[in-house]
């Protein structure tokens, strides 16, 4: 049976509603993450994996054209590898490799009050994705590896209140996303697709100029989204995926 499942997942305010951006030009950005991640399966027997978490450092790099002085576009790109550590149905623990890449590109519009409050709106494309190295045969009977990727439309709105010489940037928006589960073996690949998922995004972010030209930008990103799947072999299931990414990077515009 197909549902509407609820996504919430965070966008990095401070980029997108900064003071800073408030001219015609190129923006560039590039940082590094600290990311947790964790995947919950429901129920646990129709993966053999109820739940697998991963704490791993990354990189964030993205750029934003200003068409105008109120215009832009935004493309961001952040990525970054550890170790997953994973706990089976009978109780067994073992750890693998996780890598985790995500991708996105949005239209905005922003204005700027009299008081210096910068008011955004913005849509949207994102894609994720995960890749999951599989364990030794030494620890399961047939070893599989497990990608599960999304993707889905964006929008929403922001807003960036100057603060301490720089500019604290919220955000909400919403999204409407699909999910894609693959399981590999040795001898086949299982392919499990998700209903659309309508969601909700909240962000903060702080970006402090140095200079006009040149800054400093931090932020905190939380994402917890449930898929359910239907894969016509077993019985309905869902994945419930958290991640939560506090971000440090230096913004230069041209």
């Amino acid at each position: 049976m197909k549902k509407i499942t609820m996504l919430v997942y965070l966008l990095g305010a401070s980029a997108l509603v900064s003071q800073s951006a408030m001219a015609s030009g190129l923006k560039v950005r590039g940082g590094a993450t600290n990311n947790d991640y964790s995947t919950d399966f429901s129920p646990a027997a129709s993966t053999g994996n109820p739940y697998a978490k991963s704490t791993f450092s990354g990189t964030a790099f993205g750029a934003t054209w200003l068409i105008d002085d109120s215009m832009y576009i935004d493309y961001a790109m952040s990525s970054g590898s550890g170790t997953r550590d994973s706990k089976l149905t009978n109780g067994t623990t073992f750890s693998t490799n996780l890598t985790r890449t995500d991708n996105a590109i949005v239209f905005g519009n922003t204005s700027v009050g009299t008081s210096g409050t910068a008011t955004n709106v913005y849509f949207g494309w994102k894609t994720g994705e995960t890749k999951m190295d599989a364990p030794s045969a030494a620890i399961v009977l047939n070893p599989t590896s497990r990608n599960f990727s999304t993707s889905g439309f964006i929008f929403g709105g922001g807003v960036g209140i100057p603060a301490a010489g720089g500019s604290l940037g919220l955000s909400l928006g919403m999204g409407l996303m699909s999910g894609k589960y693959d399981t590999v073996s040795t001898t086949t690949t299982v392919k499990n697709a998700a209903d659309m998922a309508l969601g909700f995004s909240l962000g903060i972010g702080y970006s402090y100029p140095f200079t006009p030209n040149f800054g400093i930008a931090a932020d905190y990103k939380y994402n917890s989204y449930n898929y359910v799947f239907d894969s016509g072999l077993t019985t309905e299931w869902s994945l419930n995926e958290k991640l939560s990414t506090t971000g440090v990077s230096l913004w230069a515009k041209f």
